[in-house]
């Protein structure tokens, strides 16, 4: 009874191993005459016995499964993220080998898939199939790990592509890998062209030359990117409303660069939006020594200043932004209704007054005072005209301000033009 149950197993032993070989040899013949659709269905069968492959069997399917899926460059994103981790088993398994069959074809597959994810995603580029583009990026890196600003441009395009939560994913693995993206770039100049070419190190470029074809090396020192990373998902988690996440990003850039001027603003902006007023108006002065001449900043300050009740300063900042840039219309606009706001008080005290000699007199000295008002505004509003003919709100403005200071040559002016742009309206 025990022989027949021997007899048994080696028969059954027998049949599996003859399964495992034919399957495998049906992928192979079929990846040789370049069927892979069908080299994936015996790649498929093989797998259910994989548990019973013995080493070299197993280190052979995992090469032809990884050269099937490939399909020598037809194959799709994710048939080829599972031909990468196929050729990559079979090579991490046959290093634990004496023999090595398929470890140099393998990696001979791996360049060449380097070469095609580099040139595809060039030219997803060039078609701005920003998906695509970072996509094959991403199967750079997966190749060459070394090579890690392939992972750093597919950040950057998803971002671009707002492709969040997958620039996320890509940020985050640089952060793990403690990416900075400081390195040397080596060039030298090819004698026959004039071109300044890229070499990937400074042994291969000297090389060339001492073989005579190149000449006059210089290396260029790239500079750390963790700032752009930190400041990247911060804005990020701002898009997605997740303010505290965002917070925690920046101060991690503010820890590289205080002074960073996009990282200030962009705090600035989450602050604003998180309703603390105080906390804005501070980076916004911050951000103004670093640029004294950013006319959005000047403006903010003076909407601020504004709200707060403080006219000088909110002038101040109104009339700094037209000095730095005087096209600037918001500026004007705001500064003219922010003289015209101290109108309120001058015609109610008016309003208020008697019929005494000393209340007529008084009448007849903010009658000059509300003129005199009329007239400062009167330059910021024939600014915003010239800039903008069609605002209807200026016009008006500057109509009523002409009867009111019986100026009846503008007066008809504006009110023709009032009339003309109320027209278009209607």
């Amino acid at each position: 009874m025990n022989k027949n149950i021997l007899i048994t197993l080696a028969f059954l032993f027998i049949n599996v191993t003859y399964a495992q070989k034919k399957e495998l040899k049906f992928a192979e013949r079929n990846i040789k005459s370049e069927d892979y659709s069908t080299a994936k269905q015996n790649i498929q069968l093989a797998e259910k016995l994989i548990s019973q492959m013995d080493a070299k069997t197993i280190v052979k399917y995992h090469y032809l499964k990884g050269v099937a899926y490939y399909a020598n460059g037809n194959s799709n994103i994710e048939e080829s993220s599972v031909a990468l981790k196929s050729l990559n088993k079979s090579i991490d398994l046959e290093s634990e080998s004496s023999t090595k069959l398929y470890t140099s074809k393998a990696e001979g597959w791996r360049i060449e898939m380097l070469n095609r994810f580099v040139e595809d995603s060039k030219n997803s580029l060039e078609n701005e199939n920003y998906n695509d583009a970072y996509l094959n990026l991403e199967m750079s890196y997966r190749v060459s790990p070394r090579d890690t600003l392939y992972l750093y441009n597919s950040a950057l395009i998803a971002t671009e592509n707002k492709d969040f939560d997958q620039a996320l994913a890509f940020y985050n693995e640089l952060i793990d890998i403690e990416f900075t993206g400081i390195t040397t770039n080596y060039y030298a100049i090819e004698k026959s062209t004039g071109e300044n070419q890229g070499f990937t190190g400074p042994d291969q470029r000297e090389l060339f030359i001492k073989a005579g074809t190149h000449e006059n090396p210089t290396d260029v020192e790239l500079e750390s990117v963790e700032m752009n990373i930190f400041r990247s998902m911060a804005a990020i988690y701002k898009n997605k409303n997740e303010y505290e996440k965002s917070l925690r990003y920046i101060e991690r850039g503010k820890n590289i660069d205080e002074n960073d001027i996009n990282i200030i603003l962009l705090e600035s902006n989450i602050r604003w939006e998180m309703g603390d007023v105080e906390s804005y108006e501070k980076l916004i002065t911050r951000a103004l020594e670093i640029e004294p001449d950013n006319v959005d900043l000047h403006f903010n300050l003076g909407v601020i200043s504004s709200d707060k009740g403080d006219i000088d300063k909110a002038m101040y900042h109104y009339n700094k932004a037209i000095e730095i840039d005087s096209t600037y219309t918001k500026a004007h606009l705001n500064a003219a209704a922010l003289v015209l706001q101290k109108e309120q008080s001058i015609i109610e005290e008016m309003n208020s007054l008697g019929t005494s000699n000393a209340d007529y007199n008084r009448y007849d000295e903010l009658k000059i005072v509300r003129e005199d008002l009329y007239k400062s505004a009167i330059p910021y509003l024939e600014s915003v005209y010239k800039l903008d003919n069609k605002n209807l709100s200026a016009v008006r403005t500057l109509r009523n301000i002409y009867s009111a200071i019986d100026d009846m040559d503008n007066y008809k002016k504006f009110k023709a033009i009032a009339e003309d742009l109320e027209s278009k309206i209607d």
